[in-house]
């Protein structure tokens, strides 16, 4: 395949043609600025409100702990032996 030079003036023509940068066309500024927006999807805020409700539980149950208390101190608190080694050998 031949080439002429014409051949490839016109390509190069054609090639500056389309690179040709004009001026920069800036936006003109406004009163007001958009910003960025981040809306969290309902799964995500129902996963916050559980995260937030777990956070505020307290680390131990009072309720527990009073209501063994009481049973200890009383005499009633009983330990199954055999239920916790059968537990203990299962795995729960």
């Amino acid at each position: 395949m031949i080439v002429s030079g014409k051949q490839v003036q016109n390509i190069v023509k054609v090639y500056g043609d389309q690179n040709k940068v004009g001026p920069l066309n800036k936006p003109e500024k406004s009163g007001s600025v958009q910003r960025d927006e981040f809306i969290p999807s309902s799964n995500a805020q129902e996963f916050g409100q559980f995260l937030y409700s777990i956070k505020n539980m307290p680390e131990v149950r009072e309720d527990k702990v009073k209501e063994f208390s009481e049973r200890i101190a009383s005499g009633k608190y009983e330990v199954n032996c055999s239920s916790i080694a059968e537990k203990m050998l299962t795995g729960f």
